[in-house]
């Protein structure tokens, strides 16, 4: 047997409980399952297969159906501590649906959980529709999609972060040089201060004088400097809010380009796709039926004999129903009445014809549904959207409100400043005899070159800053570094899906191969799934699950044979393998810790033991439909529940 993991380690698997009220036919039931195989024995028509659609409602598939003559049912699950509900409510000509499943995930549960006769892998099997569509339905491919456009994004704007700061550190050595050409300027500046300074205090003039036309200057020299950095203050915020001011203009123009949201249209595109959902299970339903008729009366007519009750094989009719005369009467075996064979034959027909119509009726309402998907999630994304653009404009105006206060508070500074200015100008102006004598003239020579110096002081203040910042960015190789782990991220999210293909397909491969030597059917070689790429010739290539069956006759000689020829006990054999490639592919035993299977009529009770043990193997609940008879040779071991008490 090949490698698996044992599921049942990282899964609930103690004992369950299952109580019903007045769902398919059953009135009320109350059941216990055992972590392992639980064998459901009885005969058919004893609501077997209503418990089990009870069950698979609870652990989060499709509701169950509402008994007929009730107006609400209800099924709970209890597994430990905890409890999963589902109601089905009658409202007015439908139903309503409520309670707490398992999982939400429906289309997992109906897909590789619950494994009647619709489950699709095994329809797909029988009718030849394409198995990758089956297999890969629970992933959410639009996620994946969503997620490489986002790591696409993030990744070009790393990029462009990684060319900026490359940008910024080349301007290093110029900053450097600049650096170095201010701090060479201050000191060639202090040196002649110093000298000022010295002439100054040889000066004999009045002390005080002297020392009030020195403060004066240095008092107007210090409003100067303040006044200079406040206007560059306002120029830098009047360069901010007109920034904030056209991303505000931009914001504003992409959130009136986005549509209101429809919240009516979005109610009506759900309540139509649950109502054509609806509408496809029931067309579903009724094509199963029919080709079971037609399959069970092709079937007769084809035998070599009639060996029906209240028949007389001596009958001339029934003798007359084995030549190939398709105008002979025959008995028929449904309502007793002589009828001519090929009017039963144009029956049929009529049947294979009516089958082809609700076949193009489901055909044409999976494609609604896809287009109202479609159309929900155009709404979801505009939606999103408009969140995303509604937050940057409040955000926006916020910072404009800041910068706005800030402008007022800087301009009412300026103003301020400028008239101190003006009355110092006015003060130094006054004192025309110190302006007159080489005191004065040296006072001004000092404010001249100290305020040169606090320019200069300033401009090397901001090339420190700037230095500093560029070396705080960070490193090339730490921005490669994220470039890298960004692109394996998208790497790995391209091929996740083609992962989860090549997965499937080989637990399909491997498990088939393994239960074809339990089963052994002695003419089929081998049965495996061929993943292939197909483009059509246009639009992005599709991936294909291309089944293909061996065969092998009494000479050992083999060949290629087609899925429409195997019997339909090999058929539902492959089937089944096809769901439990999906449920160990897409790793359910995880999200769902029960698997159930019916319908194995058509497999005969050597091999039914044989593949109830195989799947034992990998599900921590294994509840099985059977017929008495069938569950005879299964082991002693399984624990067995009648279906007596499910009857209504």
């Amino acid at each position: 047997m090949a490698q698996q993991s044992d599921p049942t380690t990282e899964t609930d698997t103690s004992h369950a409980t299952l109580s019903i009220t007045n769902l398919g036919g059953i009135d009320t039931a109350t059941v216990e399952f055992s972590p392992g195989v639980t064998l459901l024995t009885g005969r058919n028509a004893t609501n077997r297969t209503s418990l089990l659609r009870a069950l698979n409602g609870a652990l989060g598939g499709t509701a169950p159906t509402l008994k007929s003559d009730a107006d609400e049912g209800h099924v709970t699950l209890t597994l430990g501590d905890d409890e999963f509900t589902r109601t089905v409510t009658r409202a007015g000509s439908g139903v309503e649906r409520d309670g707490t499943p398992y999982t939400d995930d429906e289309t997992l549960v109906d897909s590789f959980v619950t494994l009647l006769e619709d489950n699709p892998a095994r329809r797909a099997v029988e009718w030849g529709d394409d198995l990758h569509d089956v297999i890969m339905r629970p992933v959410d491919t639009e996620a994946i999609e969503q997620r490489i456009r986002d790591l696409r994004e993030e990744k070009q704007e790393l990029e462009a972060e990684r060319d900026r700061v490359e940008r910024r550190r080349d301007t290093l050595p110029q900053l450097e040089e600049r650096r170095h050409t201010l701090q060479d300027e201050i000191a060639s500046i202090d040196e002649e201060l110093e000298t000022l300074r010295d002439e100054v205090a040889a000066f004999e003039a009045d002390a005080e004088a002297a020392e009030d036309a020195e403060a004066l200057v240095d008092d107007l020299d210090a409003r100067r400097q303040e006044l200079q950095s406040t206007e560059d203050d306002i120029e830098l915020v009047e360069s901010e809010l007109d920034a904030l001011r056209d991303e505000l203009e931009t914001a504003q123009a992409d959130r009136d380009a986005v549509p209101d949201d429809p919240t009516d249209d979005r109610a009506d595109i759900e309540t139509e796709l649950e109502a054509l959902r609806d509408q496809k299970r029931h067309l579903e339903t009724t094509i199963s039926s029919l080709r079971t008729i037609v399959e069970f009366n092709d079937d007769l007519l084809a035998e070599d004999g009639h060996d029906l009750p209240g028949i007389d094989p001596d009958d001339e009719a029934v003798t007359a129903a084995l030549t190939p005369d398709e105008t002979q009467d025959v008995v028929c075996w449904t309502c007793g009445s002589r009828v001519e064979q090929g009017a039963i034959a144009d029956r049929l027909d009529d049947l294979r014809a009516v089958i082809e119509e609700k076949q193009a009726e489901r055909a044409d309402l999976t494609e609604r549904i896809e287009a109202l998907e479609d159309d929900r999630q155009t709404l979801e994304e505009q939606q999103r959207r408009r969140e995303e653009l509604d937050r940057k404009i409040e955000r926006t105006e916020e910072k404009i409100e800041q910068r706005e206060r800030r402008l007022d508070d800087l301009e009412s500074k300026a103003a301020e400043l400028r008239e101190q200015i003006h009355e110092l100008e006015a003060e130094v102006a006054e004192t025309e005899a110190l302006r007159e004598s080489d005191l004065l003239e040296t006072y001004e020579q000092l404010s001249e070159l100290q305020y040169e110096r606090g320019q200069r002081t300033q401009e090397l203040e901001e090339v420190d800053e700037e230095i500093a910042a560029i070396e705080a960015l960070p490193t090339p190789d730490d921005l490669e570094a994220q470039l890298d782990e960004l692109s394996t991220e998208l790497k790995r999210e391209r091929t996740r899906i083609a992962d989860l293909e090549a997965e499937a397909v080989g637990q399909f491969n491997d498990h088939m191969d393994e239960i074809l030597d339990v089963l052994g059917f002695e003419n089929l070689a081998r049965v495996w799934i061929e993943r292939k790429t197909d483009d059509g010739g246009r639009g992005p290539p599709e991936t294909v699950f291309d089944l293909n069956v061996v065969r092998e006759d009494e000479t050992g000689t083999v060949y290629e044979d087609v899925v429409a020829h195997l019997s339909e006990s090999e058929r539902e054999v492959v089937g089944l393998v096809v769901a439990l490639a999906g449920y160990l592919a897409h790793e359910a035993y995880e999200e769902v810790p029960f698997m159930l299977l019916d319908s194995l009529e058509a497999i005969d009770s050597n091999r039914i033991a044989a593949l109830v043990d195989y799947f034992a193997d990998y599900v921590p609940h294994l509840v099985v439909a059977l017929l008495p008879e069938d569950a005879e040779g299964l082991s002693a071991d399984y624990e067995r529940l009648t279906a007596d008490a499910l009857t209504a």
